[in-house]
């Protein structure tokens, strides 16, 4: 069942480009359908998770790597698949209204679809693995969906650094999760299990006593908090805005910025109590908290200012996950209920905004309140629970936020940390919803605004905000059944099987007095909202700057880079990648490998096998120091030679043939080649650096050579010879063992070997037929050919007045060496 929701999403995405048919407001209901079906397919397993143990699926994968699709289905996933499905629901519906003109309507649902399949199958899988593919897929998507307006430069850099940043931290979290698996291997889980995510937290404490726990958190950390835009990767998400809203309303509530909280709550059972862990998430969390809201009330466009926000409570949730215990699982998937409830609303309701008034300019904007009261109802309900007004679910989840930093078990000054961060953020999130509100529907309007026929848009476009509105009102007078609901996803959080009661008034104590405190201060700032917006409190730094600038610095890096090594000179591309071949192989060898060599003895040396074996280091030597070409040539050909003997006397006579066979066609070549330029050699390169490039070579041979012995003598792998040996006549069907490994076993090697000589083939050919044509064309008389741009030309022809140097041809003539 499982596999079949993230397939069906996937399989059914194509079925969005049926938008492009009118009415697209009515067909886009209807492909609301799809993730409708889905959101009922959860909700059926609601009484299973709720009463059992999660749901398990596998499906081999790659068996000789005991590798396995694995789904899984718990409280945690439950809660996030409801809410991706059921917020794509409205986003879909939303979508086929607000974009009801944009011709491009079934290319962006067929874009939302497939991400949301890929974060379906992120929040479903059970290995680690298999959780990645998905994780990667969500970047991929989000570019598409960030980057669709692509004709506009602002929504292209959004989409750049999203998927930069998201890219660089999903190769770290890879990194970290094969250290993670490698580390839970070393304390005894097999192979085949230590990539699950219920077998490696089982064995998190023992993971966490090895040498490896400490990278591979970092590593993970990194995927994560690129991910969710942690501080100081929080940039991308501001730029994302350039989405359509439909796109930010999805992605902001409901999809990929979370889900690097959903990989940090889904392996907190078993990491939670490491102090790298608490004392990380709390600090990084906690500052986000704070500085996402400090900076939210200070944007002037609705859609930063959401943003920003976002980016805020993101930090909050990482900082629940960090202060650990039942409270802060309670107040994690409290808080992702209610954000994902509100925020989806604003973002959709800022889109009505600017669909009615082609603004989403604060400065501009004023008056909808008796332009669209609807609106105006649907903000005022979903900026109460975002501010954490009594009676909203936003309430509930801000007070339990606070008991989890008043109750953390963590050491001194932790939990106060955490606290300070609630306050300050809970102050700022009402100061940024009055400035909303205020700007947006009170005070007088632009009167480029008024001029519009300002309206409350059509109910297929309204609908979609109403509903998580209204439910962040209701549920708080349904806290046992949502209690109830968010339960086994607190227990998936907290490693341990619980329930908890939420209430909306528990008597008085201290977290209901900071929570009224905070809205109290906050009411009282949020009065002089436009004066705190235009002080300048901190340095006014852009982290999408910045790393602009780091781009355009690796560029320059890599421009100088390929200058130097892309020089033309073969010669040149031989040095780089010699002197690569030694930092990446041969220094690990000299540290690790040396101890592996071990010298073959041999008693038995023949004299002609020791006399074979000679010539071939001096062919080499000859080879170098000869004065000719054709000396050159049969130095050569005479190293060919003694290998194709050694060939025979060690009974390889096929390898021997193929390497006569090999030499008689290379000295043919050599020979047509030579025969055309100067018949001895001339040195254009100074004494130091021939010098240099031996000794560079001498070592580079030592270096194979060791390499060599290494692999023969090393005990840590079974040879493969006999296996060959073994199969080559029932596998193959043939005794030539070379030749069946070469046919059979190596097949695709050897088929990608003839497809490279059949394309160099045919771009020889190419060539000699381009030749011809030019021949064949070239007008008889005076004339000046070029070879190749930027080389130097030729003449050709027989003009009487070539040599005249008052003419173009003989002023080059003239020049000419």
């Amino acid at each position: 069942m499982l596999l079949s929701m993230v397939l069906f999403a996937f399989a059914t995405s194509p079925l969005g480009l049926l938008a492009r048919r009118e009415p697209r407001a009515l067909v886009g209901w209807g492909l609301a359908l799809l993730p409708f079906a889905l959101f009922v397919v959860l909700c059926t397993q609601i009484p299973t998770v709720v009463g059992g143990p999660p749901i398990v699926e596998t499906l081999s994968w790659v068996p000789a790597l005991g590798l396995e699709l694995r789904f899984s289905l718990d409280g945690l996933s439950l809660l996030f698949g409801l809410i991706i499905t059921g917020i794509g629901t409205l986003i879909v519906g939303y979508a086929g209204a607000y974009m009801e003109k944009d011709i491009g309507l079934g290319r962006f649902l067929v874009y939302m679809f497939l991400f949301m399949g890929a974060m379906l199958g992120v929040v479903l899988a059970g290995n680690v693995l298999t959780m990645f593919v998905f994780w990667e897929l969500t970047s991929v998507t989000s570019y598409l969906l960030i980057g669709y307006k692509h004709d506009y430069p602002d929504a292209r850099r959004g989409a750049q650094h999203s998927l930069l940043v998201t890219g660089f931290g999903g190769l770290a979290l890879l990194v970290g999760l094969l250290m993670l698996g490698a580390a839970a291997q070393q304390v005894g889980v097999p192979a085949d299990q230590a990539y699950n995510f219920d077998t490696m937290l089982a064995a998190g404490s023992q993971i966490a006593q090895t040498s490896l726990y400490g990278p591979a958190m970092a590593f993970v950390f990194l995927g994560a908090f690129t991910k969710s835009a942690q501080f100081p990767f929080h940039f991308w998400l501001p730029g994302a805005m350039q989405a359509p809203t439909p796109a930010s309303a999805f992605l902001h509530s409901a999809t990929m910025v979370k889900a690097g909280v959903y990989l940090l709550a889904r392996m907190a059972p078993g990491f939670g109590d490491t102090p790298i862990w608490n004392y990380t998430l709390v600090a990084v969390g906690g500052f986000t908290f704070a500085f996402g809201a400090f900076v939210a009330f200070r944007q002037y466009d609705i859609k930063a200012l959401l943003a920003y926000t976002t980016l805020s409570q993101l930090g909050g949730l990482v900082l629940m996950i960090g202060l650990g215990g039942k409270y802060g699982a309670e107040a994690l998937v409290t808080l992702i209920l209610a954000h994902a409830l509100y925020k989806s609303a604003l973002f959709m309701t800022a889109g009505i905004i600017d669909h009615e008034t082609g603004t989403r300019d604060l400065n501009r904007l004023g008056e909808l309140r008796r332009l669209m009261p609807r609106t105006m109802v649907i903000v005022g309900i979903a900026l109460l629970s975002q501010m954490g007004i009594p009676i909203m679910l936003g309430f509930v989840a801000k007070e339990w936020a606070l008991k989890a930093a008043l109750e953390s078990n963590l050491a001194a000054p932790w939990p106060m940390v955490g606290l300070a961060a609630i306050m300050v953020a809970a102050i700022c999130y009402i100061i940024a919803a009055w400035r909303f509100f205020k700007n947006a529907f009170l005070g007088t309007a632009h009167p480029d605004v008024l001029q519009r026929n300002v309206h409350d848009p059509k109910l297929a476009m309204l609908i979609s905000p109403a509903i998580p509105a209204l439910l962040s009102i209701l549920l708080p007078f349904a806290l046992p059944l949502v209690s109830t609901f968010l339960s086994p996803a607190a227990s998936a959080v907290y490693g341990q099987s619980f329930t908890f009661d939420l209430y909306l008034y528990g008597g008085i104590n201290q977290a209901l007095l900071l929570s009224l405190g905070a809205i109290v201060i906050g009411g009282a700032l949020a009065t002089q909202e436009r004066r705190l917006a235009s002080q300048r409190i901190i340095a006014s730094i852009s982290g999408a700057q910045l790393f602009d600038r780091l781009i355009e610095g690796m560029l320059a890096v890599a421009t100088g880079m390929t200058r130097q090594i892309q020089s033309g000179r073969l010669r040149t591309y031989v040095l780089y990648t010699v002197l690569a071949f030694f930092v990446f192989v041969g220094i690990p060898f000299i540290f690790y490998g040396l101890g592996d060599v071990r010298t073959i003895q041999n008693d038995t040396f023949y004299f002609y096998e020791v006399v074979v074996i000679g010539l071939i280091p001096v062919g080499v030597i000859a080879t170098i120091t000869a004065r000719s070409r054709l000396g050159a040539i049969i130095a050569v050909s005479m190293v060919g030679a003694m290998m194709a003997l050694v060939f025979v006397l060690f009974s390889a006579a096929d390898l021997a043939l193929t390497q006569l066979l090999i030499e008689v066609l290379s000295t043919v070549f050599l020979l047509f080649l030579f025969s055309v330029m100067p018949a001895r050699f001339r040195n254009f390169s100074p004494t130091w650096v021939r010098w240099r490039d031996a000794v560079i070579a001498v070592c580079f041979g030592v270096l194979m050579s060791g390499l060599v012995l290494a692999s023969v003598s090393t005990t840590l792998f079974q040879p493969l010879a006999p296996y060959y040996l073994e199969q080559s006549v029932p596998g193959g069907k043939g005794a030539n063992v070379v030749n069946v490994i070469l046919v059979d076993f190596r097949s695709l090697d050897t088929l990608g070997e003839i497809v490279v000589l059949f394309v160099a083939v045919l771009a020889i050919f190419g060539l000699l037929r381009f030749r011809k044509q030019r021949n064949d064309v070239r007008p008889s008389g005076r004339t000046l050919q070029t070879i190749l741009p930027g080389e130097a030309g030729f003449l050709t022809g027989n003009a009487a007045h070539e040599g005249d140097s008052s003419t173009p041809v003989g002023k080059a003539k003239e020049n000419m060496p």
